[in-house]
């Protein structure tokens, strides 16, 4: 039997998987049946998360074929490393009774899981596209990638870099996470820029859960070199939020091949415009609220602030030159483009015009 795509059950699974949040939020912020305990729900919570994450992109993968089949294998593989990662976490905290050292074999599977989070991106099949338009969506990725890396360079990376020593495993490993978190971000975005409809609503999904790692990781780096972080502290709800929002875009993923568009002719909505930049302004706010307060941005800072325009300038080029390429109805193609923006085209994804390419149903 075929798995279509049912909305009352997706429904159903956010708010299961929001239940489980809060929940886990609550008794760790409020220290439920003393440390102890806390310790316990929280080290065999964070496991079963990752667990169940990874069960259910396995059972995504076999309702796919293709490409498809491979990205959610490979995302499977990525949350068993994180899963064997927490066990080991748990053993060092709950069977050992000592804190974890920096850097220990649970390092290994959570770093392990960054390189094969990276690959599933790259195999799938909205990554395959070429030409002016696939340009745009590295150039987006890149925007958004570098926008992060800033506001992790100037609130975390930076006084860690000073601070850390290069010459040992734990100076690389603290520095690690976020770096491999920035560059997860950028092909997860370069991944949803390239999808026209299919899985698009599963990609957002998982995007969000690896910006909740992303943000989880860079607290976590900090507080480690401040030495003020102790497991079962509430940022540890980010990481069980992150693994059951994997869990969640495998749940919700469709038992179709990705939706790759062939025809050059598409109809840009207006957030599709927008949202890239939306990081750009959150991380320039942040350069200038620190330069206001009299903080001091070294020079990489000002290099990536520099980058950050420069990039956005070459994404808007690549945007004109699409708009008014050699061949193309400029102005009903413009009008067309702003008339769809105008009309709704804000929550919609890019469509294309005319033709496109669906993959048909695979089996249960």
């Amino acid at each position: 039997m075929a798995h279509a795509f049912n909305g009352r059950r997706f429904l159903g699974a956010v708010g299961l998987f929001t239940l489980a949040t809060g929940l886990f939020a609550a008794w760790i912020g409020l220290h439920l049946g003393g440390d102890r305990m806390t310790l316990w729900v929280d080290d065999v919570v964070t496991p079963l998360a990752a667990l169940i994450a990874c069960v259910l992109c396995l059972r995504a993968s076999a309702r796919h074929s293709g490409r498809m089949r491979l990205f959610w294998t490979l995302l499977g593989g990525a949350t068993a490393f994180w899963t064997l990662a927490e066990v080991v976490w748990g053993y060092y905290a709950l069977v050992l009774n000592v804190e974890v050292p920096v850097p220990s074999w649970a390092d290994v599977g959570y770093l392990s899981a960054i390189p094969v989070t990276v690959a599933a991106l790259v195999v799938h099949p909205a990554t395959s596209g070429s030409g002016t338009r696939k340009a745009r969506w590295v150039f987006e990725g890149l925007v958004i990638a570098t926008a992060l890396l800033f506001l992790s360079w100037t609130l975390v990376l930076s006084p860690l870099w000073r601070s850390a020593d290069l010459s040992t495993w734990a100076g690389i490993v603290t520095l690690a996470y976020p770096f491999g978190d920035v560059v997860i971000v950028f092909f997860i975005v370069l991944t949803i820029r390239g999808m026209t409809g299919g899985d698009r609503l599963s990609l957002w999904c998982l995007l969000a859960a690896l910006l909740a790692m992303a943000l989880s990781d860079s607290t976590f780096t900090y507080l480690t070199d401040v030495a003020n972080y102790t497991s079962g502290s509430l940022i540890d709800t980010g990481w069980v939020a992150a693994y059951l929002g994997i869990a969640l875009a495998a749940f919700s993923s469709q038992s179709s091949s990705a939706v790759v568009p062939k025809a050059e002719h598409y109809r840009p909505s207006l957030a599709s415009l927008i949202s890239p930049l939306l990081p750009v302004l959150i991380a320039l706010g942040v350069a200038a609220v620190e330069v206001g307060l009299g903080h001091h941005l070294d020079q990489v800072a000002w290099l990536m602030a520099l980058g950050l325009i420069v990039l956005v300038l070459a994404r808007q080029g690549l945007m004109v030159f699409e708009l008014f390429a050699p061949g193309r109805d400029v102005q009903g193609g413009l009008m067309q483009r702003l008339e769809h923006a105008a009309l709704g085209g804000a929550g919609a994804a890019e469509r294309p015009v005319s033709g496109y390419q669906a993959g048909g149903r695979g089996p249960r």
